[in-house]
């Protein structure tokens, strides 16, 4: 098993256990550093899942190629850990990530992450809307990230909308952590939804206008290596160990 990678899931489950919510923000940083320093190494992934034609259908059939895909690692209902690679002049399309915190840490290649935050008061408290048509935002620096980078980071007040591009040599790769996940439930409104937005201005003001989701975006599926997984199951073993005597 690889030991950061080890690490950073022990990490999350301390971060996001809301027994610790005195010390989230001290826990999310260290969460953050610990991720700032993985490789796709230690997610044992091969370099032949980043060339451009990895796992890409005969030339016969190129067109029905997937422009990205998805790597399951793990998911409770505090937290959810995958990884995508993104090949080409694909994207993933300008989503939000509706009150959650979110790392984003780019693993291969280089991605640009152009992000928005919602227009809201210092003391405004959020709300989940379970239906957005528009919503008024301020548009954030594009931020260009790679391994050589930090991590990307959102939360529930900033930075919580973003469109992610490749931006390097045909294949770029992003492991995130997200939490709470989506369709985790939420009191009076159920499960969180992805939605999609098309950016529009106007005098000054950007709005995000809300869309189906795009028939352009569409993700085929990764096997995840079977040590990740055994990683992820010892964790959460561990976690549920720890805590069973103080549910009892």
């Amino acid at each position: 098993m690889t030991a950061h990678f080890m690490n950073v899931l022990r990490q999350a489950f301390k971060t996001f256990d809301r027994a610790n919510h005195a010390s989230f923000n001290t826990n999310l940083q260290h969460l953050k550093q610990l991720t700032d320093e993985l490789t796709y190494r230690d997610l044992h992934i091969k370099e032949e899942l980043f060339r451009p034609h990895a796992g890409a259908p005969s030339p016969s059939h190129a067109q029905g190629r997937a422009p990205c895909s998805y790597m399951h690692i793990f998911e409770d209902e505090r937290f959810s850990m995958s990884l995508f690679i993104v090949r080409g002049s694909s994207s993933i399309p300008l989503h939000d990530h509706p009150m959650m915190f979110g790392l984003l840490r780019c693993i291969w290649g280089k991605l640009l992450v152009q992000s928005y935050t919602q227009q809201l008061g210092p003391d405004e408290p959020l709300h989940y809307d379970t239906d957005p048509i528009v919503v008024k935002v301020n548009v954030e620096e594009p931020c260009l990230v790679s391994p050589d980078t930090p991590s990307a980071m959102v939360t529930p007040r900033k930075r919580n909308y973003h469109h992610i591009t490749e931006a390097g040599n045909g294949v770029a790769a992003f492991f995130d952590i997200l939490s709470p996940p989506y369709d985790a439930d939420m009191p009076m409104y159920g499960p969180r939804s992805c939605r999609f937005y098309r950016p529009k201005s106007d005098g000054g003001q950007t709005q995000l206008h809300c869309i189906p989701s795009p028939a352009t975006y569409y993700c085929d599926v990764v096997d995840t290596p079977k040590t990740v997984l055994q990683c992820a199951f010892k964790c959460a073993d561990e976690d549920y160990a720890e805590n069973v005597p103080e549910t009892q």
